[in-house]
């Protein structure tokens, strides 16, 4: 019934962490300022929702868990001690350091630890002349904030190799897939 797969994923995500989380649909309802029974017509798949009630039933429902005693963060899951590549290094030596590791991603990140970008197995083959890690990065990787709930950052997981947590403007840590199994 919607136009954009991502939107399904967020609903049957948004009734999944809801029910975890023992979460009534009707209290979630009220904390978007819409009624119980459009909640139950959004969530199995009876109303065409717009993407920004979509997403402001997503934060309200991350407000929710946040209260939750159980509430997970980001920045306690996550990696710290992150294995970087700055921008100049050879792509060569970031290949020895994923085959040694069993990396399938690396951040770039400059001086400042501000990240440019994510060197990864797909980039390293689609840019088979980079010397430089800068010219073989990607740059649509998933960010997150330590603050931010796990289960928001597990949605990302669906559709990303790995998350960066970023915290003003510099990494902080990064989750894989393997974070949340």
């Amino acid at each position: 019934m919607h136009d954009l797969p991502e939107l399904q994923t967020l609903i049957a995500d948004i009734r999944s962490a809801r029910q975890r989380y023992n979460i009534s649909s009707q209290k979630l309802a009220k904390a978007c300022g819409i009624s119980p029974s459009a909640m139950s017509k959004l969530e199995r798949n009876r109303l065409k929702p717009s993407y920004d009630l979509v997403c402001k039933v997503v934060k309200k429902l991350n407000e929710l868990i946040s209260s939750n005693t159980n509430y997970i963060r980001v920045k306690d899951k996550m990696v710290r001690d992150v294995k970087v590549l700055s921008p100049v290094a050879q792509v060569s030596e970031a290949i020895r350091i994923m085959k040694e590791k069993g990396f399938s991603q690396m951040p770039v990140v400059d001086r400042d630890g501000r990240v440019l970008g994510l060197v990864t197995e797909r980039s390293i083959l689609e840019h088979p002349n980079a010397v430089a890690c800068i010219d073989a990065v990607e740059m649509g990787y998933a960010v997150v904030g330590p603050e931010e709930s796990f289960e928001r950052a597990k949605q990302l997981a669906r559709n990303a190799q790995a998350i960066l947590v970023v915290q003003e403007g510099r990494l902080a840590g990064i989750l894989t897939k393997a974070d949340f199994l």
